[in-house]
């Protein structure tokens, strides 16, 4: 799989980002502030095994003219699944604004397409995305670190500490007599990995942010 580059000025024209992704290696591009956001999201997500950003095109008709529509992102997950993901504000979704007809229609060709292909297809809009804004901050910063710094060598004997109930990142260098930097840039790679987890949704990450292992 290699993505669909286009060029700036054909898809938005702004906000246009270029970011390593771990998962792919390889720098990835983005053409929206909101697909960055889903980038990050898919990044820090363990049960992502890879994707592939702007793949792939398909054609479909538009007042009896043919074009074609490239979705945002297809999403292997470690489980087998295949989902061909389009990343929209929701304002561009409102079928009764004539502005967006264009996209509404791209929108129902992707649709159709995955159905007739058995391929599932989902929407993901700033509201889905950005539920959980101290959750997006915390997955940036642990993109960030998994992105420039190898796995700190204390990882594999912090995790013997780690259980199902929860643990406080605070508790945990206590009990290992580890500082707590170290823990936490331990655990970035620990959960980027997905053999933990941690509450990254309630609050921004911190000595009282809990870890556990992942079922």
């Amino acid at each position: 799989m290699k993505p669909i580059i286009m060029p700036r000025s054909s898809k938005y024209g702004n906000n246009y980002w270029n970011s390593l992704g771990p998962k792919v290696d390889r720098d990835v591009t983005l053409y929206s502030d909101l697909e960055f956001d889903n980038f990050v999201r898919v990044e820090t997500s363990w049960e992502v095994e890879t994707y592939c950003e702007q793949y792939p095109e398909i054609p479909y008709l538009l007042d009896g003219e043919l074009h074609t529509t490239i979705f945002d992102m297809l999403i292997k997950y470690r489980d087998g699944r295949v989902v061909y993901r389009e990343v929209k504000y929701e304002s561009e979704l409102l079928s009764d604004d004539p502005r967006n007809y264009r996209t509404v229609r791209q929108i129902e060709a992707q649709r159709q397409y995955c159905l007739e292909n058995g391929i599932i297809y989902e929407i993901m809009t700033d509201r889905s995305l950005r539920s959980s804004y101290k959750g997006l901050e915390n997955r940036l910063k642990i993109l960030s670190f998994v992105k420039n710094n190898p796995v700190p060598s204390v990882a594999s004997h912090l995790i013997k500490f780690v259980r199902h109930d929860k643990l406080s990142l605070q508790a945990l260098s206590e009990i290992t007599s580890t500082p707590y930097p170290i823990i936490l840039e331990a655990c970035f790679w620990l959960f980027y990995r997905g053999e933990v987890l941690l509450n990254i949704d309630e609050s921004i990450l911190c000595k009282e942010t809990e870890v556990w292992l992942r079922e």
